[in-house]
């Protein structure tokens, strides 16, 4: 296999691998090989060397802020687009198991380095678009009542995929009644020329899309890219309110969240929420508490209720957060969440 050095290696490799399903769907009717992956990673002043590849280590292409990676087990694996200064695309040619385990670890590990967590109007996004042809084709629900104990969680998970026909009636009044409480974890989409498919793809909220099939290379890194532009224009926003105002972001839930289990979490500093919290105020249906954000270690602090949480960053502070603990809170207790700074909806 030719090895690659630049942009147009990368291009041909990954148009081979669309024209090899488009084969396999023509011959047998099955989309056989790996799914093209893509992840919108949200960087904060780092550079791509400084932070090493999910699988080894990062070589520069000869196209300047593209980069491929150099590893004894995945060579040439993982592409790097970081022509966004705040926003890079990652892009997956291994399995979705491996690819999944090795991004989280790096993410971990890559000090400044977070997701782009992506509200639901993010998702629906292609739906809005008036030049070109987005079609969706079925959602994910998720809630997982991360907060209680095993015994007493309440879980819930809905994946309604569909095709030309839209659900059937009562089926549909079933999802449509879940999405006002339940926070959407994924949407499938699809790209259509007449009676064809150019793209098929599935988005989910912790800035992941899967293209499950494709027939133009330069066409799905236009259309990953609208997205990374979005969510780049929606952090400048934010950021931009957070250091006119002042104000604090709100976080409104759908769902009551358990205070003393909320506490638990946040006071040790795991898991993906990435918050290091201390407890300074209680009461009833009410706490406050202060801490650092793990992504940066820039202080932060959060006054919450039982449905609601006002999350306040200081000046220099990564606003990621706010779609970070909306997305994570939403799909693990909090139900559908949306944010808002002084009334106005943000990460929409």
């Amino acid at each position: 296999m030719k090895s690659i050095h630049s942009l147009k290696d990368v291009k041909e490799r990954l148009q081979a691998g669309f024209d090899n399903k488009e084969d396999s769907i023509q011959d047998s009717g099955e989309r056989n090989g790996t799914q093209l992956k893509a992840y919108l990673i949200e960087n904060n002043n780092v550079a791509p060397l400084d932070v090493g590849s999910p699988k080894g280590e990062w070589r520069e292409l000869e196209d300047k802020k593209w980069f491929v990676n150099i590893d004894k087990d995945y060579p040439e694996t993982f592409y790097l687009d970081t022509t966004r200064s705040r926003v890079w695309i990652l892009y997956s040619i291994i399995d979705t198991n491996h690819s999944d385990i090795f991004v989280k670890d790096w993410i971990g590990r890559g000090k400044k380095l977070d997701r782009c967590w992506l509200s639901r109007k993010q998702l629906l996004h292609w739906g809005d678009l008036t030049n070109a042809s987005w079609v969706k084709r079925g959602v994910g629900l998720a809630f997982s009542d991360g907060l209680s104990p095993e015994e007493d969680a309440a879980n819930f998970s809905l994946k309604a995929w569909h095709g030309k026909k839209r659900l059937p009636a009562g089926l549909e009044k079933v999802l449509t009644t879940a999405q006002k409480e339940f926070a959407i974890h994924s949407i499938r989409w699809q790209k259509r020329t007449n009676s064809s498919v150019d793209m098929s793809t599935e988005w989910y909220s912790n800035g992941k899309v899967t293209i499950n099939r494709a027939t133009d290379v330069d066409d799905v890194f236009i259309w990953v890219a609208e997205m990374a532009n979005y969510y780049s224009n929606a952090l400048k926003n934010a950021t931009n309110l957070r250091d006119t105002t002042f104000a604090a972001f709100e976080l409104d839930f759908s769902q009551e969240i358990n205070l003393n289990a909320f506490t638990g979490k946040v006071l040790n500093g795991a898991g993906d929420m990435k918050l290091w919290l201390t407890e300074t105020e209680r009461q009833k249906d009410f706490a406050r508490y202060k801490g650092v954000d793990l992504h940066t270690w820039d202080r932060i602090f959060i006054d919450i209720g039982t449905n609601y949480a006002y999350l306040t960053i200081p000046k220099g502070g990564c606003v990621n957060a706010a779609p970070r603990i909306a997305t994570i809170q939403g799909e693990d207790n909090a139900g559908y969440t949306k944010i808002f700074h002084e009334g106005v909806e943000v990460f929409a």
